[in-house]
């Protein structure tokens, strides 16, 4: 009787335990000691922000002078305030008092100094387009920027990431970040290279402190996967869904989807080093038999628009006069007949001195739209004649293959406004200077008249003249077709439904993820 009295104890106890850990799990999850778990496609490709900026600032761990509201518009952030001199040359931040870097260092202008002067060594192919010759710090609280020419893209390039604030801390006696130490709502934790990143609370923010006291971001290439763990609630958001997937959550009461029209167009980069698309009616032709419409509906469900020219029609800085190549087989017929690719022996691909028209498309999966995007433009090109192998590697290796040439036409999400100013890409993808190195937009493309017109804004103050400046340059790049623009983005992200607060950003700028919380 005893020993079965102190069997009932014990098994008492145990449930006990059993009722009060499940207690405490629901409590972790309703307040207390709250995990955030998100998951998307990217990894830094180092641990150093100043190398790879885009995912620290987005989580939270880094800031940066200024930021970049859900307008797209350039905001006060570490910096409260700036002016700009008569000449444009000088520009003067007043820094925001009372910030503390994560290990209680006090934030300084001589510490934004040297972060700045170190991000533009460390990421010289952004930052070497700014024509700085000096930065100084007169006070604790002010930042002096000197430039040799007008610069007013300056503050835009200044949101960027890759010129965030770190900690003396931050490096080891080489210089390398060893552990990045940031100002930003959360700290860094933990970094494994393309697996995850932890950031945890930090309660001495300047600005609003965050609800949740850990992020875990899991980095899961494969969309499929992401769909799983947020199937299992292994995650709480699910970033970057491709339309077939997100569609299967719209009817579900304990998911949320999102939908926002972001700063990215789909589009197709000719090289233009080499047959066929060295000539302009090829490129032409090529993009008269792509059907836009068709690829919205059938591979995008309907997530996106159609795309006229380089930036989505709600920014500022489009084009919104440029008319878009319409579908037109017969028109892309006529323009390769011009150009001497015919199907001299009926086999249905055409040839020129004896040389089928076969091209190499290659594209890359961490975008999950793109193959399915590239295997519905393979059958279009085949309906003029044009036999179309595809590749579809992951980005590195893709990029690889483009930097190198191989390749004859490149299929890219391409971001628009990590600098939320038409100066950085319209630098990196149309101007020579870029186009002749490894810009995402055209490749190996030199028109003088570009390259005067983007010389000349980025020195132009006025914002409407520099928007004429703009549109004239976007105009050109449609008519001469060094790339083929598809559709413009909707990024959709899906989350549980016991997340509130969390939003997408237009720019991709941020995450915002102070402001989510798990009910």
């Amino acid at each position: 009787m005893v020993n079965m009295k102190r069997k009932e104890g014990i098994l008492f106890i145990l449930l006990a335990l059993v009722v009060l850990g499940a207690g405490c799990t629901d409590k972790e999850q309703k307040g207390d000691n709250q995990t955030l778990s998100i998951s998307g496609q990217w990894s830094p490709t180092s641990i150093d922000p100043h190398i790879s900026g885009t995912v620290p600032q987005r989580l939270g761990y880094v800031e940066t002078l200024v930021g970049v509201d859900y307008e797209g518009k350039i905001i006060p952030n570490l910096a409260k305030s700036w002016e700009v001199s008569s000449d444009g040359k000088k520009w003067t931040f007043k820094l925001r008092e009372g910030v503390l870097f994560h290990d209680g260092t006090p934030f300084t202008a001589e510490i934004m100094k040297k972060s700045l002067e170190r991000s533009f060594i460390k990421s010289a192919s952004t930052f070497g387009k700014i024509p700085v010759t000096s930065i100084e710090a007169p006070d604790n609280l002010t930042l002096v920027i000197s430039l040799n020419s007008t610069f007013p893209a300056l503050p835009a390039y200044l949101s960027k990431g890759e010129s965030a604030a770190l900690a003396p801390g931050s490096y080891d006696a080489s210089g390398n970040v060893t552990k990045p130490i940031g100002t930003g709502p959360f700290i860094f934790e933990s970094y494994k290279p393309e697996e995850e990143i932890v950031v945890v609370k930090n309660p001495d923010y300047w600005g609003h402190v965050a609800s949740v006291d850990k992020v875990v971001y899991r980095v899961i290439p494969e969309v499929l996967t992401r769909k799983m763990l947020l199937d299992s609630k292994d995650i709480q958001i699910a970033m970057i869904l491709s339309p077939d997937v997100a569609d299967k959550y719209t009817e579900k009461a304990d998911y949320t989807v999102l939908e926002e029209p972001i700063a990215r167009v789909r589009m197709i980069t000719f090289n233009t080093e080499k047959e066929p698309f060295n000539d302009k009616k090829v490129r032409q032709a090529v993009n008269y038999a792509i059907d836009r419409e068709a690829i919205v509906n059938s591979v995008l469900s309907g997530y996106g628009t159609t795309a006229s020219g380089l930036f989505p029609p709600q920014f500022y800085w489009a084009n919104k006069d440029i008319a878009p190549y319409t579908y037109d087989v017969e028109k892309a017929k006529t323009l390769l007949d011009e150009a001497g690719w015919t199907d001299s022996d009926g086999d249905g691909i055409r040839d020129k001195d004896g040389k089928p028209m076969k091209i190499t498309l290659v594209t890359y999966s961490e975008r999950a739209e793109l193959p399915s995007i590239a295997e519905v433009i393979q059958q279009q090109l085949k309906k003029v004649g044009i036999e179309t192998e595809l590749k579809v590697l992951n980005t590195d290796a893709a990029n690889a293959q483009r930097n190198k040439g191989d390749f004859d036409i490149y299929l890219v999400g391409r971001g628009l406004f990590f600098v939320p100013d038409p100066d950085e890409i319209m630098m990196t993808d149309y101007h020579s200077s870029g186009t002749s190195i490894d810009g995402w937009g055209a490749y190996r493309w030199h028109n003088d008249t570009v390259d005067q017109l983007i010389e000349q804004a980025r020195t132009t103050s006025d914002e409407a003249a520099r928007k004429k400046l703009y549109d004239e340059v976007q105009a050109i790049v449609v008519e001469e077709a060094p790339v083929a623009y598809l559709n413009y983005y909707v990024n959709i992200d899906v989350t549980t439904s016991n997340i509130k607060g969390y939003r997408l950003h237009p720019t991709e700028y941020s995450f915002d993820l102070q402001n989510v919380s798990i009910s």
